[in-house]
């Protein structure tokens, strides 16, 4: 059976200054690119056209769900990939990515994108077959519509979004995704998933009680329970920050208990159940609810989860709550899983060293901080704690 061809389609408006970073470096990945050029006023179209894209002219109508469905119907690879012009990847991931690809079957392929400089990290569904049953829906973060019974696969790829690196730019977009979605839900109020991401667009903008008013209404949502439990318990996580930020804490915690009421088993829920107990110095709470979290894992891919710095935060706290409770072996156990994740980071060195010394170590303790004070001599918690043992000896 012939090997699947592979193409990239995106949408672009002037993004003659990017495509030097995103589309040059791996436009010969491709069996076939795709542009879908929405007005663009600069280089883009002859860039894009000098890499070997084919460049076509389509209207913008206020919906990037549409504009990515012309750019699908313009393409003729079997399966593709689609990217905007602030992202990017990298010839070796492409290969990743044609190595998950089904020689036969549908499915989708999730990949991670990686917000620079931020390095926060979500999952999307970015690969898909080219087959008239697979589209985009929504006006702004439009979603891939697919069968349900297609398998969910996962790239090991990783992709640069550099798009919100300007904070001005970055706040432009944010008001105008907030108008796209605030249209949306004029015209269909039972649109839980606009709900959602004008709650989030109103948490990035300040509006804390306005971003309260729509996540209360998803996570009452009983159609968003049954069709989207994933995004529903998002839903509830980002309730619970917002009622955080805005000091009341008993709400905040209600929220989540509520949640995990409904979907005990739910790993992430506890996570972040875990981490509220931590912030209130509740610290048995804490051990129970982060424990929980980590031998429950994370669950299917979510946006906004970077799975392996959760795991990491995980531990790391539950290490400090452990620690507050004097179970300072514990604490070991759990640091040294946090360390693993993040063996650069000095910090959570000097804090081995403490620990080490809790537990009547003192001469390890002196090793581990020997080996941070050689790299880091004005490192003051390692100086610190070095003095410490010294007066003691």
């Amino acid at each position: 059976m012939p090997t699947p061809s592979l193409g990239l389609v995106m949408i672009l408006k002037n993004e003659a200054a990017n495509l030097p970073r995103s589309l040059a470096p791996i436009a010969h990945c491709f069996d076939e690119i795709v542009v879908a050029d929405t007005g663009s006023q600069d280089d883009t179209v002859r860039i894009c056209r000098q890499l070997g894209a084919k460049v076509y002219s389509i209207p913008w109508q206020d919906d990037f769900g549409a504009a990515r469905n012309q750019s699908i119907t313009l393409a003729s690879a079997d399966w593709l990939l689609w990217l905007d012009g602030d992202n990017t990847t990298t010839p070796n991931e492409i290969e990743a990515l044609r190595a998950a690809i089904p020689v036969s079957g549908p499915g989708v392929i999730w990949a991670q994108e990686k917000v620079v400089p931020s390095g926060e990290r979500l999952w999307q569904k970015r690969c898909f077959p080219h087959r008239p049953e697979v589209g985009f829906a929504g006006r702004v973060h439009e979603q891939l519509v697919h069968p349900p019974d297609w398998p969910n696969l996962v790239a090991p790829m990783v992709i640069e979004h550099w798009g919100y690196a300007d904070p001005r730019r970055s706040r432009e977009k944010g008001v105008y995704y907030l108008r796209l979605l605030q249209q949306t839900l004029e015209e269909t109020p039972g649109d839980f998933y606009a709900r959602f991401q004008a709650g989030r667009c109103l948490v990035n903008q300040g509006d804390l009680p306005g971003a309260v008013a729509e996540l209360s209404l998803v996570t009452a949502d009983a159609e968003a329970r049954r069709s989207n439990p994933e995004l529903w318990a998002a839903a509830h996580h980002l309730l619970s920050q917002t009622w955080q930020r805005l000091g009341h804490e008993d709400l905040a915690r209600q929220v989540l208990d509520q949640l995990l009421h409904q979907m005990p088993g739910h790993g992430l829920s506890h996570y972040h159940r875990g981490r509220l107990a931590y912030a209130s110095g509740k610290w048995e709470e804490a051990v129970e609810h982060l424990s929980l979290g980590l031998s429950l894992g994370w669950g299917a891919p979510v946006m906004d989860l970077d799975p392996e710095q959760t795991t990491f935060r995980a531990h790391y706290f539950l290490a400090r709550a452990c620690e507050e409770l004097g179970r300072p072996h514990e604490a070991l156990e759990q640091l040294a899983a946090a360390r693993k994740l993040d063996p650069l980071r000095t910090s959570l060195a000097t804090d081995h060293a403490r620990l080490l010394l809790a537990i009547g170590k003192p001469q390890a303790a002196r090793k581990e901080l020997e080996q941070i004070l050689q790299k880091m001599p004005g490192d003051r918690r390692a100086r610190a704690l070095w003095q410490q043992i010294e007066a003691s000896a």
